[in-house]
């Protein structure tokens, strides 16, 4: 049942299986080596078998930085993907910060619709590739960002970019806001984007009638809050409107030199018994990772899965970019129980 609370050293053991953002720990976010590139797929294909599939970034033309086909031919034909269109919102709120589907701005909201119907396209294009359905899910943010002068956001206007975006064919992949950091008070936000009462409200509004949800990432919940305690208060809150379908974890750190304090950066999991690729200031702990799995029914949601990111970006080795994605699966399988 969602929302029910047991031990998780409780649950059915299974073959679990688990979304990698890869991309994240890639070696072409600093480098144009393809060879390179490819051999890091290889390696991280080989180490972890519990791939279920990865989070593939849409960077608003391509869903890789040496093109959609590069990634394409490396992707099991077999895999159940989740595209992520965040990135592209990213890069398209550098040059306009009106850019969002939350936007006020009809010329910003506008530029928001049509980059996702190119991430639509790229769906499309995904599916036919691999004669198959390969995305269950399109992991979507509530960009602009605010407080920023002149810019603003409202649920009002989400609802209508989401209107619109659902009632084009996403051949069966379910339509997920993934929640970003809020801007809360004077704190220094990372995205500012719509509060999560303000989407949990949309998406309640749109659930009756589309397939649509909400992902929590551990770290950006935890950056809003300054605190580990405010992904439970967000995925409790998923639960009981009965919306969570995707829990991703990333890391963070109060005060890391390499990482920064409470920056969106992706961070590795802390310190654990039998691993060797950890950060030691993360606050993303087993301890964290358990209660945030106890109060989760697994059966309950579409996916889970890791986004990391190794530091320094131009210079981590082959084996640190693998290992800790193939360290942060090992976790996960000890605290649900699984050997």
């Amino acid at each position: 049942m969602v929302g029910s609370s047991y031990p998780v050293d409780n649950m059915k053991k299974c073959d679990m299986k688990y979304i990698v953002g890869a991309y994240a720990t890639a070696p072409s976010l600093g480098s144009e080596d393809k060879i390179l590139e490819r051999s890091f797929y290889e390696q991280l294909i080989e180490s972890i078998p519990e791939i279920r599939g990865l989070e593939i970034p849409f960077f608003g033309k391509e869903i890789h930085q040496f093109g959609s086909d590069f990634l394409l031919d490396i992707i099991d034909k077999n895999w159940e993907n989740v595209l992520s269109c965040i990135p592209g919102s990213m890069s398209k709120l550098a040059n306009n910060p009106k850019f969002g589907l939350a936007s006020d701005d009809e010329n910003g909201r506008a530029e928001a619709i049509a980059m996702h119907k190119k991430a639509n396209q790229a769906l499309h294009k995904m599916n036919e590739y691999y004669e198959r359905q390969s995305v269950i899910a399109v992991q979507i943010a509530t960009a602009p960002s605010t407080p920023v002068e002149y810019v603003s956001s409202s649920a009002d206007s989400l609802l209508k970019s989401m209107e619109e975006i659902l009632s084009w064919d996403w051949e069966g992949a379910k339509i997920v806001i993934e929640h970003c950091d809020a801007a809360v008070g004077n704190t220094p936000f990372e995205k500012g984007f719509l509060t999560i009462e303000d989407e949990v409200k949309t998406l309640i509004e749109l659930k009756d009638l589309h397939d649509v949800g909400m992902t929590i990432n551990w770290a950006r919940s935890a950056i809003e809050g300054r605190n580990t305690s405010k992904p439970i208060e967000h995925i409790k809150m998923a639960l009981k409107n009965n919306i969570l379908s995707g829990l991703m974890f990333s890391g963070v750190s109060d005060n890391d030199i390499q990482y920064g304090s409470w920056k969106d950066t992706h961070m590795p999991f802390s310190k654990n018994e039998n691993v060797q690729f950890f950060e030691e200031n993360s606050l993303l702990t087993q301890e964290e990772i358990s209660n945030t799995l106890n109060i989760v029914d697994l059966d309950s949601v579409d996916y889970l899965g890791v986004k990391l990111l190794s530091m320094p970006i131009d210079s981590s080795t082959i084996d640190r970019r693998v290992g800790l994605n193939s360290d942060a699966v090992s976790i996960l399988n000890k605290v649900l129980g699984f050997r």
